[in-house]
Parts: structure tokens; sequence; C-alpha cells
């Protein structure tokens, strides 16, 4: 009899303490959309802690996130925003010209590069579908890229 009351007690608690915690919420978009460009961002809402990650050179961008989640009234905020110095423009366009000219699978494709502030606007002319895709993902990967905004023109 003790020893039933004794597991009920512990069932009870153990369920009781599964409701108190709580999943992350994927707050990531919502930031993208007020304006938040931050390499590599993600935010997430735990319990009651806004938890803010990412990579930028741009420190007014950095606190400009935990302002953003303050403003959405938010009290707790965790900004782990990582300092990176960045890439001039010029090295960008530099490295992504480089990068998209030594890959094999992009051989017989044109590119214009051009990077305002990390932001990479593509344009260019390719033989097949899947090297688009694999032109945004190599540009991507570029530390100081923010954003790749590609302008396709197909060559049949």
């Amino acid at each position: 009899m003790i020893r039933t009351r004794i597991l009920l007690l512990a069932c009870c608690l153990i369920s009781s303490a599964g409701l108190a915690q709580t999943e992350a919420m994927d707050l990531t978009d919502s930031f993208r959309a007020g304006g938040i460009e931050v390499d590599r961002l993600r935010v997430f809402k735990i319990s009651d802690i806004v938890l803010i990650r990412g990579r930028t050179s741009n420190v007014a961008m950095a606190i400009r996130a935990g302002v953003f989640a303050k403003s959405l009234g938010y009290r707790r905020v965790a900004n782990l925003i990582e300092i990176v110095p960045g890439l001039a423009d010029w090295e960008i366009e530099r490295h992504a010209a480089r990068k998209l000219d030594m890959t094999r699978e992009l051989a017989g494709c044109t590119f214009q590069i051009q990077s305002i502030a990390g932001v990479v606007r593509l344009r260019g002319r390719v033989q097949h579908e899947l090297q688009k895709d694999l032109a945004v993902s190599l540009l991507s990967r570029i530390d100081g890229v923010a954003a790749v905004h590609p302008e396709w023109v197909s060559v049949k």
C-alpha cells in the first residue's frame, strides 16, 4: 500500500515536471522579417529566454538584434551573436569569382558578382539547372557573405 502511494506520487511529480518544461520555439523567421541580417542567424525562445546566435562583422546589427527582441516584449535576451572581422566587398567579389572559376562543374558558365555589405548579387548564364544551386551554395559559404541574390539566364 505504501509502495503504491509512493509510486503514484512519483508518477505525478514526473508528469508535472514534464509539463513545466517547454520546447524551444524558433523565432528566426520573425527576426529576418524584422530586418535582422546576420550570417547563420538562429533565434529560439526557450522558457522565457530568447537566445540569439549568428555571426556578423556589423556590431550595430548585432546590437539591433537584441533591441529587436526587447521590442517584441521579451525581457530576458541572450544575444550571443559572434562579431567576426568581415571581408571587404572587393575581397568577397574576388574570392567568389575564384571559387566559381575553380569549380569544374561550373565550366562553361559565366558569372558577374557584386557585393554590397556582404550581400552578393550573382548574375550569370548556366547550362544546367543544378549549376544554379551549386553556385549559390558555394558563395553562401564564403565568410562575410550575408546573402546571395541570384539572377539567371539559362542557355538552351
